[in-house]
This record gives C-alpha cells, structure tokens and sequence, in this order.
C-alpha cells in the first residue's frame, strides 16, 4: 500500500511510508506463533514434541527416526480415527512416495516394535483391513503452560 501526498515536496510521501513499513512489522510480530512445548500422554508414555523426546512407561527414552516421529505424531493428533496409507504418506515430508509404495506398512511395523510394552498388552497401532492404521488409545495433549486438552 502506497500513499502520495501531493505537495511541494517528497518528504510527505517519505514519511508516510515509513510509518506504513513500521506497522506492517508490528502486524506481522503480532500474527506470529510462538512455538510451546507440547506434551502428549498416552498409555503411561510422554512424547514432548519440541525435545522430540519419547519417554516410555518405564521411565526409559526411546529414539525415534525423523519419520517415525511424525507418523507418531499424525496417530497421536488423530486418536482413534483411521488414517489410510495416502494421509500418513502425506505426513511424511522430504521423501518422494509412489501409490504403490508399501514403505509405510515398514514404518508402522518399527514404531510399534518401539511402542511394545510387553506381551500382556496389546498393540497401540491397529491395523485397518482396506484404510490404513488405528491409533487406539486415549491421548491428552499437555502444554507447558500446563493446560491440559483431550487431543
């Protein structure tokens, strides 16, 4: 947006812009997101998202892939909806994917060999015959300002 004042000289319109260019700066600062932390609790497990720290029921840390860690992510922002194999595909960013690509079957299979807590218990990923995976437990997502919200 330009404004021209019209008069004997240039240092109207000058000014003008100027004080134009500082407020689009205080209006971008503002609509800007600070990053929080999120903290998402499911079956005993802690995932902090910004640490991209996984803590198991047991107290133990779990190392996680790039792409293990954003399938674990897409499943725990969408509990108990079924995702098909194209949406978790498309979660999956850096890499191109083909239709016909079984990779993700090879990925959900190495998260929850991670997310195993014993033979007792059953999987928290669930296969969907003809969709795509389930992820089916209860999740609750916790910030760091310590308000808690079902995910």
């Amino acid at each position: 947006m330009r404004i021209l004042i019209l008069g004997d000289g240039g240092e109207d319109t000058a000014a003008i812009e100027s004080a134009i260019r500082e407020r689009e700066v205080v209006i971008r600062r503002a609509n800007t997101v600070e990053p929080f932390e999120q903290f998402y609790l499911f079956a005993g497990w802690t995932l902090e998202e910004t640490a991209r720290n996984l803590v198991s029921p047991t107290g133990r840390r779990v190392d996680l892939t790039s792409s293990e860690f954003e399938l674990l992510i897409a499943f725990l922002r969408q509990p108990g909806q079924a995702l098909s194999r194209t949406a978790l595909l498309g979660v999956l960013r850096g890499r191109e994917w083909t239709y016909y690509d079984r990779s993700i079957d090879t990925l959900v299979a190495r998260l929850r060999k991670k997310l195993a807590c014993g033979p007792d218990r059953p999987p928290l990923v669930r296969s969907v015959r003809g969709v795509g995976y389930v992820f089916c437990v209860a999740v609750s997502r916790l910030s760091e300002t310590g308000q808690l919200a079902a995910a």
